[in-house]
């Protein structure tokens, strides 16, 4: 019988995780359950380092970015002793389910962790990448998104005020999906990816096309797993003589407000995690496809990579003549 379960959040931040942790505390707590907040990651599991959750707990902190249960990158959790640790923490204070709040490598862990332990796990997927297999979105996305549009926005005004080519590189170490939907929204003219890097004789010669359009200045939006920007600079400079400019947004794409539509995914992903766990459901993740909730098993997610609408690509091409 589920009577205690725990919430950890692991990896990189992202903005809902709060509310997340308050929908999980405040479904819980009328139904009988006692939840503790395991803190900085999987390191709180290992340290048996936690906090107890009840609903005042838990107030006031649906609009504030970050985690209050802090997070860490944990090297010792990749080891077969640390996630032996993590368990044994689990059978200690007797947590009959675990809510996992992160993104793949967090839920690569809670699928190494779910192994050694009888502890039913749900995940959580709230990473600003949004690529967890088996969910359209992921909490924290949408912010990542509206702080990149914001920032490019005002960015677009100094290139055409000076007429130059910007580059902007935004998060994404392994995979496109924020510089895809970013690129698209801002109208940039080329978007680079990691799974599919440049041409930079294209991009150049895309540059001397829309000039003679009479543009005279380009939005060029990269992830940051993309190599060799820095270089592209200065190929463009030299084959189409306009100044480039590389600007790196950074951890601002983190941190902020979480927008309404994180805060939903948060209210709506962390409740369905405890009726997950109070259907007697384990080793899960939830997602949302066509609004709809769904969860999918951790092996699955963990198995296999989200796909890349490159459908995007060709639209925003199309668009940015």
């Amino acid at each position: 019988m589920l009577k205690r379960i725990g919430v950890v959040t692991s990896g990189g931040d992202a903005p809902g995780m709060n509310a997340a942790i308050r929908a999980v505390v405040r479904t819980a707590y009328p139904k009988g359950l006692q939840v503790y907040g395991f803190l900085r990651g999987y390191e709180g599991l290992i340290n048996n380092s936690f906090m107890r959750l009840d609903p005042r707990a838990v107030g006031g902190i649906i609009h504030l970015g970050g985690t209050i249960l802090r997070t860490i990158r944990c090297p010792e959790f990749r080891t077969r002793k640390g996630i032996k640790k993590a368990a044994e923490t689990l059978e200690k204070n007797r947590i009959d389910g675990l809510v996992v709040i992160g993104g793949n490598g967090s839920f690569r862990g809670a699928y190494a962790l779910s192994k050694q332990t009888d502890t039913a796990i749900v995940g959580v997927p709230a990473t600003i990448d949004n690529d967890v297999y088996g969910t359209e979105e992921t909490i924290g996305f949408d912010t990542a998104v509206n702080t990149a549009v914001s920032e490019i926005d005002k960015i677009r005004d100094t290139a055409v005020s000076h007429e130059r080519v910007f580059i902007v590189e935004v998060m994404g170490r392994k995979r496109g999906f924020l510089a895809l939907t970013v690129g698209l929204t801002v109208g940039a003219e080329n978007i680079l990816v990691p799974e599919l890097g440049f041409n930079a004789d294209e991009i150049c010669n895309d540059i001397l096309e829309s000039i003679k359009k009479g543009k005279r200045s380009s939005i060029i939006v990269a992830a940051e797993g993309v190599k060799g920007t820095r270089k592209l600079a200065k190929q463009i400079h030299k084959r189409t003589g306009c100044e480039v400019r590389l600007t790196v947004l950074g951890h601002v794409q983190r941190g902020g407000h979480p927008t309404a539509r994180s805060r939903m995914l948060a209210c709506l992903f962390g409740e369905k995690a405890v009726e997950t766990l109070l259907n007697k459901e384990e080793d899960k993740i939830i997602c949302i496809n066509r609004n709809q909730l769904t969860t999918l098993s951790l092996k699955e997610t963990v198995k296999h990579e989200k796909p890349l609408n490159t459908e995007l690509l060709e639209l925003a091409k199309r668009l940015a003549v």
